[in-house]
């Protein structure tokens, strides 16, 4: 208030005087309206005047100021330089408005000038700034803070002029203070300023381990002073649950992995962890494969961690289950963090077998009808097992489900319309797929299936044909029969003749007895027919006819023996091969001609664009020759010329290039050459 009394009182003063209307007296440089000088240095106030008539004069704060000189002196050395320099400059006595005023030349003229008052402020540096909170205790390095609790934070910087500007940051982040600050005038340190700044703070868990700093801007450092205090925000915990296999990508197994289950706790103190099974709490001491291991880890953003890891070494099947862990500290306890494991396994029984029960089930079956004979005993699995049925033969059959049959009926093997080719052993294998591989189990069990019908002569050659050859020592016709009963009767028949089987016609046919097959160690209910044809000749190609008799009924086929001759084979062979490589000889000519028409095209084009065909001009005998032959077709003979009696070129003489060209340089058009007589001073 007392600063803009005195620029009011001033301005007042010039009106009254009317100054620089008319005068011939006027300013050419004042002071500026402010400066800042620090306490000991010197401060030059300008004050220049043109046509100066009257005296110079100073005024502090409307006093006149005498000229004093190592305080305040005047630079009159030059006519009309009214400068003031201040000497040793003082916060008590020289911070203030200082004002340059010239008398008028005289009391007519009345062309007295005054300045506008130039600021002078004398800078002095504030003392260290100071934290207080809780109503003025004194605040540490450290701020304890309870998550969600408010307090009040206020910063003050003292002694300082002009007054400090405080700005508030927690981490790299400026925050806003509560209200503006408050500056107030020091009472026994005149022309000194105090300053105080609030903020209101909450505690916050992610502002843990940050720092809280009060800065004080001044004029009189660069570099700002200030204070800060670590923030120890105490937290109830948070825990998260980390598995070192990822879900997605695979999935443990019974014995084959290691399983490492994290149980990481975020907390302010640190956190007692504890693991919960199935909502059991959980004991190690009964599970050798499991261990529990406990350690503090620092994150990224300082804060640390609380870490509880519990390794499978390895995973069984009966540590499956829900996992979950829970942390405890002073302030609180976190809410539960879960991880489902799935254990995955391979088909096992569900329930054992009785060792005195019979491991191998039979079962009698009519062909032609749709039975289900045998139902596979249950396998527990992970995921659930899948079932297929395995005949003796290698082939594999799948489950055929019939309208209302129920899930637990997949397990039963289904045939329909049996045949004798469904007769044999059975074995029932459980499977599963687990991370991309395929695992089986096998039951114990083998099921005999036993087919009982009237006779049928099954196929055993395309079409019912046999192929023989001329000169042949035996060749053999040959069936399958299957029946059940066996056969009574078996009969071969071709033209008026009938052969029983175990019978012969001397020397030429024999009907040799029917012969059981066996099929994966086991006796089945089917046979080997088979008739022996001696000496084989071109008439005994004919069909014959085989017939099989039982209680049950009979069957019948024909099968027809066709004979040839080993010569007409090779000549058939002997032509192909002929006929190859005719084909092969005319490829090649075609290829040849090809490749010649190509290279005489090649020379006419070259002739036509006057270039050098690489075929005429280069040798690829030896190229060394070639390369001294060029260098001799560069010499020029020499003769000497009878009416100058001077020697000249004699051009008749050239000698011409042989062929030794490279084929890079047959790549180049020749340029023409225009050959001229020399010119012999």
């Amino acid at each position: 208030m007392t600063h803009d009394l005195l620029i009011l009182s001033t301005l007042l003063y010039i009106c009254c005087l009317g100054v620089v209307v008319s005068g011939v007296q006027k300013f050419i440089e004042t002071p500026p309206t402010y400066k800042e000088v620090l306490p000991g240095q010197n401060a030059l106030l300008p004050c220049r005047v043109k046509d100066k008539s009257g005296d110079c004069f100073w005024l502090k704060d409307g006093i006149i100021i005498a000229n004093e000189s190592g305080k305040y002196e005047w630079l009159s050395d030059r006519r009309g330089d009214c400068s003031l320099l201040i000497k040793n400059a003082t916060l008590e006595f020289d911070d203030n408005f200082w004002v340059c005023q010239v008398a008028p030349s005289n009391h007519k003229l009345q062309d007295a000038i005054v300045s506008l008052p130039a600021r002078l402020l004398v800078i002095v540096e504030p003392g260290p700034p100071i934290l207080k909170y809780e109503g003025g205790k004194p605040l540490n390095a450290v701020l304890p803070l309870k998550e969600k609790q408010e307090t009040l934070i206020s910063c003050s910087s003292n002694d300082g002029n002009p007054a400090a500007y405080i700005k508030w940051y927690i981490g790299n982040e400026e925050r806003e203070p509560l209200v503006k600050q408050k500056n107030m005038s020091v009472t026994n340190k005149p022309k000194t300023w105090d300053v105080n700044s609030l903020l209101r703070l909450y505690g916050q868990r992610e502002n843990h381990g940050m720092l809280l700093r009060c800065v004080a801007e001044h004029q009189a450092s660069s570099s700002h002073s200030y204070v800060e205090s670590r923030l120890n925000i105490q937290y109830s915990p948070e825990v998260q649950i980390e598995s070192n296999l990822q879900p997605l990508t695979i999935a443990p197994e019974d014995s084959e992995n290691f399983l490492s289950l994290k149980c990481l706790a975020d907390a302010n103190p640190a956190a007692n962890i504890k693991w919960f099974k199935d909502s059991i709490l959980l004991d190690l001491s009964t599970d050798a494969t499991i261990s529990l291991l406990t350690y503090n880890s620092t994150q990224s953003n300082g804060r640390s961690r609380q870490t509880s890891e519990m390794l499978f070494k390895p995973v069984r099947i009966q540590h499956g289950g829900m996992y979950s862990c829970k942390a405890y500290n002073v302030i609180g306890e976190s809410a539960s963090a879960s991880y489902r494991l799935d254990v995955q396994y391979k088909p096992r029984l569900k329930i054992a077998e009785d060792p005195n029960s019979a491991l191998n089930v039979v079962d009698t079956v009519q062909v032609g009808i749709t039975v289900e004979p045998f139902e596979c005993p249950e396998f527990d699995a992970n995921p659930p097992a899948q079932y297929r049925w395995i005949h003796p033969r290698g082939k594999s059959t799948g489950f055929a489900k019939n309208k209302g049959q129920t899930k637990s009926s997949s397990r039963r093997l289904r045939l329909e319309r049996i045949t004798w080719s469904d007769q044999g052993e059975y074995r029932c294998v459980a499977y599963n797929t687990i991370n991309g591989v395929i695992k089986e189990t096998y039951s114990e069990r083998r099921y005999t299936l036993h087919v009982t019908g009237p006779p049928e002569i099954q196929e055993t050659s395309p079409n019912h044909v046999s192929i023989g050859w001329i000169g042949e020592r035996a060749h053999r016709l040959k069936s399958r029969v299957c029946s059940q009963p066996p056969p009574k009767l078996v009969t071969w028949e071709w033209g008026s003749n009938q052969i029983r089987a175990g019978e012969h016609i001397h020397p030429k046919y024999e009907a040799l007895p029917l012969e059981p097959v066996i099929e994966s160690g086991m006796m089945s209910n089917c046979y080997s027919a088979q008739l022996d044809v001696k000496d084989l000749q071109k008439e005994d190609a004919r069909m014959y006819t085989l017939t099989v008799r039982s209680d049950n009924g009979e069957d019948s086929t024909r099968i027809k023996l066709e004979v040839r001759d080993s010569s007409e084979t090779r000549i058939i062979g002997v032509a192909v091969m002929v006929t190859l490589l005719l084909m092969l000889t005319l490829i090649s000519i075609g290829v040849w001609a090809l490749l010649r028409w190509r290279r005489r095209r090649y020379r006419q084009e070259s002739e036509e664009d006057g270039s050098i065909a690489a075929d005429a001009l280069y040798n690829n005998g030896d190229r060394q020759k070639s390369i001294n032959s060029v260098t001799h077709a560069k010499t020029f003979a020499r003769k000497p010329n009878m009416d100058s009696e001077q020697n000249t070129y004699d051009y008749t003489h050239t000698v011409k290039q042989i062929r030794s060209m490279s084929p890079e340089a047959l790549k180049v058009r020749r340029a023409p050459v225009v050959l001229q007589s020399p010119t012999i001073v």
